[in-house]
């Protein structure tokens, strides 16, 4: 048996949510059981005008804009997770929201329409999110002006249309001119969670018309059942006292999907045992309720759930998990499944289009649900190599702050990396077959010697495994995100399985979110915004008039020929640490580029690096786009380009 913990994290306090009696509550118990009724007259604790429930972008997004609109409104924010745990997944995420151009966006609607295959959805909600996504940069840029943020392209510098790396690029529409956008702290290059900490520090600007209650489990909903009109909802504080508020104007279920609740994944999805590499904090809350009030529910068992899942570590002092590096800096390791036999190319980089791969010529799920337990087996000289983890992104590096050793040493002592003096031993400990095991590695170290392997792994990522002590960490499905919630129309408003809007209820973000199949990297904060705003618009009856001139559409071209023959260096501030590019300029053009120091601090692979700067090079242009899969230490070597060239 393994010592990785592989509980369930079903959540009590707000894994049952309710539905409705005659003005009254819903049972908080089962879907199945009949509604408990209550007084049309019964007290609310708390009244407002608009509450909305979930801390993450969408619900930000919704608050700020219900603000503008109407900035005596009262509006309350219910958040389950405490203040510092605060943020859902967005701000855990990779930051990237998607822009596509105003003047090609009948190109990007096909892209987004190819995407959604085979599980398309209406033309009416693919306008919407070209449009939106197009129009929404400069309310955002406003928005975050006010609190020291920016709204920042890739590169550094203004727009730059096309600089977008599509994932899909074999599919229609997928040529599309767009470009991604962060928001950071101003001046800066990139921010952990700068997205939501921008909005986050918005919403605390607008002063006490916007209230935040942490550590407020939200529990049912109460609706008319005669009229359906949703007239607020129970929560539960952090003293275990339930408080009825009241929503004037509306509820907005903003409270993200089901990736941490296990019984639902099994029951919806039919994965046997996945993890979350986000917020701990997303049980399916919302998901329930809207059940329980009639909701039409859509995207539960979405292939791939579209944000796809990635591979996690999991280890008993985290509810959720580390990701496996996606790029292995030791080349002697490999993958087995549940019979001890390798099963797929290990060291392909899937993580540039969310750990698909195409099978039959559709894009699909990588094997990891159907072949537990998946353990990873690794020598002494990957384990020195480098962390086995990626150390930019996961709930417990971005948000709880762990850092994993480099030569994982302080994880073996903690007991979540098993360590063996030979295979059998390994095997012993895992409770695998010794004799399947020693030769599943076998035949891999005779794929490293003849150069050639019978699952197509590059033979540059091959090292033999045979230098002890040996080791194995259990590999386990982890989600980033889930789509599935109730069908919502471009209003942001729920609808019944008639198609009508019930009254006062409102869903954006994940909750119910409109991809449908294959996830653009992007779309996700990009939906929360569109979303969240459209809630707030729709409840208030109004559009925010709040917005920016978009400046900076036009930048003065860099001309490098003016540079004066020499060697140039630039320190760069990255995520990891930091690291010196250095430009050599002769005859007034680039006739190199290298890393001189801080190699160790960055995340793009060798491939990749080469990649760049031989487009550059080549090019003669310091604007070039972006390397798909390293797309923060493309950025920031973008800027650092520029400084030296400007």
């Amino acid at each position: 048996m393994k010592n990785i913990s592989r509980r369930d994290f079903l959540k009590g306090s707000a894994a049952t949510v309710a539905g409705a009696a005659a003005l009254g509550l819903l049972s908080a118990c089962s879907t199945n059981e009949a509604p408990t009724a209550v007084p049309t007259d019964d007290k609310f604790d708390k009244e407002c005008d608009f509450l909305i429930v979930g801390y993450g972008l969408a619900g930000e997004a919704a608050a700020l804009e219900a603000n503008d609109i109407d900035p005596n409104a009262k509006i309350c924010i219910l958040e389950k997770m405490e203040e510092a745990q605060a943020g859902g997944n967005s701000i855990a995420s990779g930051q990237t929201v998607i822009v596509p151009a105003p003047d090609d966006l009948d190109t990007f609607k096909r892209y987004l329409i190819a995407c959604s295959q085979p599980n398309p959805i209406p033309e009416e909600y693919i306008d919407f999110m070209a449009k939106e996504f197009s129009d929404q940069r400069g309310w955002i840029q406003a928005t975050v002006d006010k609190v020291g943020y920016e709204l920042g392209y890739v590169g550094g510098g203004p727009v730059a249309w096309g600089s977008l790396v599509t994932e899909f690029p074999d599919l229609d529409g997928s040529s599309f001119k767009g470009c991604s956008a962060h928001v950071r702290k101003a001046g800066t290059t990139f921010e952990y969670g700068g997205v939501w900490r921008g909005f986050d520090l918005a919403v605390r600007d607008r002063g006490e018309n916007i209230e935040l209650m942490f550590s407020t489990a939200f529990t049912s909903l109460i609706q008319n059942l005669e009229t359906k009109e949703v007239k607020g909802v129970v929560a539960k504080g952090a003293d275990g006292k339930e408080i009825r508020i009241k929503a004037n104007k509306g509820v907005l279920l903003a409270c993200g999907g089901y990736e941490n609740n296990l019984q639902m994944q099994r029951d919806f999805h039919g994965m046997d045992l996945v993890y979350t590499g986000g917020t701990p904090g997303n049980t399916g809350d919302g998901i329930h309720a809207l059940m329980n009030t009639g909701a039409k529910i859509w995207h539960m068992k979405n292939q791939t759930q579209s944000g796809g899942f990635w591979l996690g570590i999991k280890v008993p002092d985290h509810e959720a998990t580390f990701m496996r590096n996606f790029s292995m800096a030791g080349k002697s390791w490999i993958e087995v499944c549940a019979d001890n036999q390798r099963f797929y190319n290990e060291s392909a980089a899937y993580h540039r289009q969310h750990m698909k791969f195409k099978e039959y010529g559709h894009y699909v799920d990588l094997p990891h649900d159907r072949a537990l337990p998946v353990d990873l087996i690794f020598d002494e000289k990957t384990r020195t190599a480098g962390a086995i983890v990626t150390k930019w992104l996961s709930w417990p590096i971005t948000t709880e702050g762990y850092v994993w050793s480099d030569d994982n040493s302080e994880e073996i002592a903690k007991g979540w990396i098993i360590k063996a003096d030979t295979i059998e031993e390994l095997a012993g400990k895992l409770g695998r077959d010794p004799e399947a095991l020693k030769a599943t590695i076998d035949a891999y170290n005779a794929g490293c010697k003849s150069g050639h392997d019978a699952f197509g792994r590059s033979i540059e990522t091959m090292e033999p495994i045979d230098t002890a002590p040996f080791y194995a960490v259990g590999i386990t499905p982890t989600l980033v995100a889930t789509t599935g919630g109730a069908e919502r129309n471009v209003k942001a408003q729920v609808l019944d399985w008639n198609d009508n809007p019930i009254p006062n209820l409102y869903e954006a973000g994940e909750l119910g979110s409109y991809v449908s199949n294959l996830y653009q990297n992007g779309m996700f904060l990009a939906e929360a915004i569109a979303t969240g705003r459209a809630a707030a618009d729709t409840a208030f009856g109004g559009r925010s008039t709040v917005t920016a001139e978009v400046s900076g559409e036009v930048e003065e071209k860099i001309d490098i020929t003016k540079k004066p023959d020499g060697t140039y260096d630039q320190l760069i501030k990255g995520n990891h640490g930091e690291y010196t590019l250095r430009a050599t300029v002769e005859g007034g053009k680039i006739t190199n580029l290298e890393i001189v120091s801080g190699r160790e601090n960055m995340f793009m692979e060798d491939d990749q690096l080469k990649a760049f700067f031989d487009e550059v090079i080549t090019g003669q242009n310091v604007e070039v786009d972006a390397i798909s899969g390293a797309t923060l230490d493309s950025n920031n070597l973008l800027d650092a380009l520029k400084a030296i060239f400007k």
